[in-house]
């Protein structure tokens, strides 16, 4: 059960430094779009944004694979050792990505690294997705239907963090055009609306995470602790 535990100590740590970090992102931007402030003050509260923003971005790769590797020590998953590698290695490879853009210094590296990242993500969101739906009508690798819908919430919280990016995309010109003190006014129009077009994909991932944490806990859908001895028997142990 030790390594059960400690996976389960991770899993709850990313889904506390996503949430956390991501309020610190939230907390953050209103200073970024506060025209008051002079650009050399808004651009450290925009490097602040930045550093909080990372939190997000590290757990969100890592969140799968442990939830599916807790889930087959549970046994309320049947997933191979392959899949599972592979499980495994998408995540950490996404993790490199993630902190290869961050901490990178080269723009065009980056630029081409971030190019890799949206096209990961896609592709995790298409394949994840699908597992997962099939998963709902046909239960042949996740045994309890609340593990379908946990995976199906993180995908669309995958979703939410590229609308996020879009916007922030457009955001960046106008607000480099700020810091220099070129077309004040436009820049700032296009920087509040910008990152108020964000707000509702922050929301939905606040939202998206709580949703997750319920079912984890399982104040939703309590049933089906009924549906698999093997799961009874291990949840009665740590619940």
């Amino acid at each position: 059960m030790t390594a059960f535990l400690i996976l389960k100590y991770v899993h709850i740590l990313l889904f506390v430094f996503w949430l956390g970090t991501d309020m610190g992102t939230y907390y953050s931007s209103r200073f970024v779009i506060n025209p008051k402030l002079t650009g050399p003050q808004r651009a450290t509260a925009l490097q602040i944004l930045l550093g909080c923003e990372l939190g997000p971005r590290m757990a969100m790769p890592l969140i799968i694979p442990t939830g599916i590797h807790m889930a087959i020590l549970m046994g309320i998953a049947k997933v191979s050792s392959l899949g599972l590698g592979l499980t495994w290695f998408a995540g950490l490879l996404w993790l490199r990505l993630v902190l290869s853009i961050h901490f990178g210094k080269d723009e065009a590296k980056k630029a081409k690294l971030s190019k890799m990242d949206f096209w990961m993500r896609t592709i995790i969101v298409v394949f994840v997705s699908a597992f997962s739906i099939y998963s709902l009508f046909e239960p042949k690798y996740l045994l309890i239907p609340y593990l379908a819908w946990k995976l199906l919430i993180v995908c669309a919280l995958i979703l939410c963090g590229l609308g996020i990016r879009y916007h922030l995309g457009i955001f960046k010109p106008a607000f480099k055009k700020m810091t220099v003190g070129q077309d004040l006014e436009n820049s700032n129009q296009v920087i509040s609306k910008k990152m108020a077009a964000c707000l509702p994909y922050v929301y939905g991932i606040w939202i998206g995470l709580l949703v997750n944490a319920a079912l984890g806990l399982h104040l939703i859908e309590e049933g089906n602790l009924n549906e698999n001895q093997n799961y009874k028997r291990v949840y009665s142990l740590y619940k």
